[in-house]
């Protein structure tokens, strides 16, 4: 379990740098950033996608140490993370990959939505429709298995 208390501290360490590199692209967005790249609907996407990966990392901190302060609770966040049901539904529905490949299509999208907004909106739907997809599939092995 100590292993495992190590991982969750390593944890709340990246979580808390992701956090930190949120608040301040929010500060730069805010403060810093040019009228003419404000204008803009992509800027506006990425200012709400950098906030809820602010806010989610702060959640997930939050859940973290929870944990840590708790032999008990840190128990039950090791047993669902290691159980092997949930561990072969995430495999059956594409995870982690799609989540990666997910990720990956939206900040390209991003990158080449400040030239061609097209593209921008369409590498964002084929990426909201893989999680999409992938959710419904876990949802519907988590109900089958």
């Amino acid at each position: 379990m100590d292993k495992y208390k190590k991982i969750i501290i390593i944890r709340v360490f990246l979580l808390s740098v992701l956090a930190l590199l949120a608040v301040g692209l929010g500060i730069y967005d805010v403060f810093w950033a040019a009228a003419e790249v404000k204008s803009s609907g992509i800027f506006e996407f990425q200012c709400g996608i950098t906030t809820a990966l602010g806010i989610l990392a702060l959640v997930m901190i939050i859940r973290y140490r929870k944990a840590l302060r708790s032999e008990k609770e840190l128990q039950i966040q090791y047993n669902k993370e290691n159980d092997e049901r949930m561990k072969a539904i995430r495999a059956k529905a594409g995870m982690p990959m799609i989540l990666i490949f997910s990720a990956v299509i939206i900040i390209a999208g991003i990158l080449i939505g400040y030239s061609n907004t097209v593209v921008f909106y369409t590498l964002i739907a084929i990426a909201g429709l893989q999680l999409v997809f992938a959710g419904i599939t876990k949802f519907i092995y988590t109900k089958k298995m």
